[in-house]
Parts: C-alpha cells; structure tokens; sequence
C-alpha cells in the first residue's frame, strides 16, 4: 500500500480532517504520560519569570537569581525573552505552580508545530501526513516538548509563519504575509533565533519572485520592528538591550585552534544525527543500497578511529569503544541530515529547495557557533528535516506504508526511550531533596545550604534551603550544605571546614541519559559530552550531604 494524493476534493477534505486529529491524537499519546515531569534544567528561570508577571507584567526580569554561585539581577541571567513565561504566567495564577497543569498548557505548541508541519507539507511534499509524523517521532521534538522552555512555543510560531508567509506569496494577499510576519515577531519575542525568520523568508522569496515583485518586501519589517521595540524597552527598563546582549553571549566559549574547531564540528554533526535519529531508521528508503552499506561501512572506520584516538578525554568514561560506536553512528546520521537539502537542491532547484537548505544548514551553523552545542538548538531544523525525508522517498519513486510505519515506529520507539530517561533524570533532583530534606529535618533545625542549579535548586529552595553564595557565605558550625555531583556551578570547599556526613544516590535509568559527563552526554549542553544522549552504564545521581565543623 501506498500514500497517494486524492484529487477527489471531498475525500481530500474529509482525509485531511481525520489526518490532523489523529496527529493530534498522536501528540497527545506521546506526551501526556510525561506531564508530571519534575522542573528540569533551565525550567526554574521560566517559573520565575511567570510569577514576577504575576504582580509586574511589564517588568519580568525584575529580580535577583543566584544561578551561577552568587546573587545577580535576572537580566543578566536569563539569555531567553519573557514571551514563554509570559504564556505561563495565567496558568500559574490560576493553578500555582504545579509541573502537571504546567506542562499541560504547553501542548497546545507542541500540537501546533505538528500541525504547522502538516501544513507546510502539503505545499512541499506529497506525503504531508508522514512528514508530520517524522517529526513527532524525533527524539529532539519529545525531549523539548517535555520541558518548561521556550522552544517548542518558539518553533510552532515559527512553522506557522512560514506557512502563512507561502500561502500569502501564492495567493497575494497582504492579510497572510502580515499574519506571517506578527507570527515571526512572536517567535523573535519567544526565543531570540526567531529573527533568523527574516533572511530565511527573505532568501525565499528573492529565489521565487527573482526581482520582479517586491511588494511583499515591507512586511519583513514587522518581526524587525518586534525586536527592535524589544531592545529599546530592556535597555529602558534595565540599562542594556538584552537582545544584543544575548547575541554577545554566543561569543563565548568559541573553540581557540582548528583541532578544538573541528572536535566542535563533529559533535555538532553529532547531536544533528542524534536529535533527528529517524534519518538512520529511513536510511534504505533514502539511498541506494550500495550507499548505506558504505554508511556502516564508514560508522564501523569512524568507530574504530575514535576508539584509537579519542577526541574527546573523559577519565570517567566506562566505555571507549561504546562511546565511539555511539558517536561515529550519530555522525553518520548528521552528515545524512546536512546532506538532504543539498540534493534537494541539487535535483529540483526550487525556491521551496533554497527554503530548506538555508533552513538546515542556517539552524546548524547557529548551533556550531553558539556558546553551547545543545539539542535546543537542533530543534528548529526538525520539521524541515522531516519534510525533506519525505520529499527525499518522493524522489525515489513513492513511500510505501507498511515500511515508512516501521521506520516512524523504530524512531518513535528510540525518542520515547530517551524522553523517559530524561524525565527521571528530571524527577531524580525532586526525589534527591525529599529525601535528603526528610533525614536532615530528623537530625537537626540547622540551616541547610547547598550548590548546584537547574531543577534541583527550584526545589531546593521550595524546600527552604539556602543557595550558596560565593561572594558572602557564612555558615555557622552544624549547618548542612548538600552538592549535586551531576549539576553546573558547583565550587569548592575546604576540605577542613567540612565532615561528609551521608551519601544519597537517586537511580535514573540505568542505561540510557541524556545529561551525564560519565556517560558523555550533553542534551542540554556539550559539557556533558558530545553525544546529544549516551546508551551504556548509568551512574546513580550522587549527592553528598556535609557537615560545617
């Protein structure tokens, strides 16, 4: 059997119907299971923000953050806009703040980027529906839709911008193209890549008017405008625009030599290949026979260098040949996804093939030269790999439907894994803290101090205890401090101010992470290692509990 287009347009409509609720359906079996997932990573500065719009919703980075080891102001923390926690902000007045009814409310985007993919493949490619569901079988797509972040509300403004943007252009109407370019200033005031809507929608349309129309060219000052106005009101309001200040914070931690630079390209070909893993699993649908032999062919060389020669020194690492097996296959897939549009192009030569590639390698070439390589990152190029996946099978001569089910099922089965492992990564930290609070409340009424940030400290602080700060810190003899060992901004102690007094180990899933430097893990961040997720060995979460002489 295969997925054809019916030209009959009452079955068209009835089967377009019945295809956005089942994917509806779909999105909602994927993640309502994950919707008590425990705030995780950079979830807190959200919250945060929301309740601040509680009672200052034109002021919400008015307040201090400990997050790095001291006491700074909000804005100098956060690297994201309000308009997410903005989104949030009503949910939280109304129902506190509960992680049930707050990932609940974040379905609607989730929903609305598959939707959104659905759409624009309809104008794209000839199999809109399976393109749909290749991008809800991406481990980047679940993973992202589980969290509390910005992403997902910045990618569904973002595929619907596009979507209204090439509907306007086929039809000439001005509503659409403004419907489009509000649609970018969303996203620019939901995540700051949203600007990059403006070059990618201006490079289409050049390639598909060619000069001859440029009436649609003063709309791209909408979503320019939106960041434009955005600056001038936090360098009003807080001294300094946070949208050029956070386009200088990429500057750090660029790689210093050709050989840092070229470690740093591979990983980020790496978390491509991992965070869009569906590639692999429609390998034989995508090429030749012979050419995916010479894939494993190259994975196996590729594995058997990297084991060789590690590129990447990790003393804690269990398995050498594991984690090179592991990343020369995530390598593969990357140089799969960077080569789609390429051939696209190549084979159709159309301003939708210019749409794609600029889309792809744009989102990569932001993410190889960003301060971190994260799959946050990778996430907006989904649904244009998704749908060059099914444009790819087109080219090929049709996509069969049993096999392509396979395919989604394999990737889907692997996204859904590597989700649950994150979110007990996720309720790990919850755990830690009840725990460990319910064995100190026992011992003593001492104060309780602790490093480490993410999820753990929102419910560190929740729990009443108090944030080590670097600059004045001044325990008294029998205050607790607690340290997560898989955390950031942890600082070190003098060993004699100090007695360990227990060990808690909190079990995530023991053989599969998506954030470990043991496992060289690095979802959230390449700190953690230059896999976007790590199968082997997975060390308990280990929290040391210390008592100050």
């Amino acid at each position: 059997m295969i997925f054809r287009m019916d030209d009959n347009p009452t079955a068209r409509n009835w089967r377009q119907r019945n295809q956005r609720l089942v994917l509806i359906a779909a999105t909602l079996a994927c993640l309502l299971p994950f919707a008590g997932k425990a705030v995780h990573l950079d979830d807190p500065l959200f919250i945060w923000a929301g309740q601040q719009m509680q009672t200052k919703w034109w002021d919400p980075y008015g307040f201090d953050v400990n997050w790095y080891g001291w006491s700074m102001p909000m804005f100098e923390v956060t690297k994201n806009p309000p308009l997410a926690s903005a989104y949030l902000a009503p949910v939280i007045a109304i129902f506190g703040v509960n992680e049930v009814w707050l990932h609940l409310a974040l379905l609607a985007p989730a929903i609305a980027a598959v939707l959104g993919t659905y759409a624009l493949a309809q104008r794209t490619c000839a199999f809109p529906f399976p393109a749909a569901l290749a991008l809800l079988a991406m481990p980047v797509f679940l993973i992202s839709s589980t969290t509390l972040m910005c992403d997902v509300v910045m990618l569904a403004f973002w595929i619907w911008a596009v979507v209204f943007w090439i509907r306007g252009l086929d039809s000439q109407r001005a509503s659409l193209l403004a419907l489009a370019c509000l649609l970018g200033g969303l996203s620019v005031l939901t995540k700051y890549f949203g600007i990059a809507l403006v070059p990618l929608l201006l490079a289409y349309s050049l390639a598909r008017t060619r000069g001859r129309d440029w009436l649609w060219l003063p709309w791209l000052l909408i979503p320019i405008a939106f960041a434009g106005l955005f600056e001038y009101a936090t360098r009003s309001l807080y001294g300094l625009g946070l949208l050029s200040e956070a386009f200088g914070y990429t500057e750090q931690n660029r790689a210093g030599s050709l050989g840092a630079f070229g470690v740093k390209t591979l990983t980020a070909v790496s978390f491509t290949g991992g965070c869009c893993a569906i590639v692999l699993f429609c390998a034989p649908s995508l090429w030749r026979f012979r050419k995916w032999i010479w894939g494993i062919v190259a994975v196996f060389i590729l594995t058997l260098l990297l084991w060789r020669f590690p590129l990447v020194p990790n003393p804690d690492r269990q398995s050498p040949l594991g984690f090179a097996a592991q990343w020369s296959l995530w390598v593969l897939a990357g140089a799969t996804v960077l080569a789609l549009p390429i051939i696209d192009l190549k084979r159709r030569r159309t301003a939708e093939s210019w749409l794609f590639l600029l889309w792809i390698l744009g989102t990569f070439s932001f993410c190889l030269f960003n301060w971190t390589i994260n799959g946050r990152s990778i996430l907006p190029m989904a649904p244009a790999v998704a749908i060059l996946i099914l444009r790819r099978i087109e080219d090929r001569g049709g996509l069969r439907q049993t096999s392509f089910l396979w395919c989604a099922g394999a990737s889907l089965a692997l996204s859904l894994l590597v989700t649950f492992a994150d979110y007990r990564l996720a309720g790990s930290a919850r755990t830690a803290v009840n725990e460990i609070g319910a064995r100190l409340e026992t011992s003593s009424n001492s104060a309780v101090w602790f490093q480490g940030h993410w999820g753990f400290q929102y419910y560190a602080q929740a729990k009443g205890w108090r944030p080590f700060d670097l600059t004045h810190f001044r325990p008294q003899s029998g205050d607790f401090i607690v340290l997560p060992l898989n955390n950031t901004n942890l600082h070190p102690i003098p060993r004699e101010t100090v007695e360990r007094l227990f060990t808690t180990e909190i079990p995530a899933v023991p053989w599969v992470i998506t954030l470990s430097r043991a496992s060289d893990a690095g979802f959230y961040t390449d700190q953690g290692g230059p896999l976007p997720f790590a199968f082997g060995v997975v060390r308990d979460q280990k929290y040391y509990i210390l008592r100050f002489n």
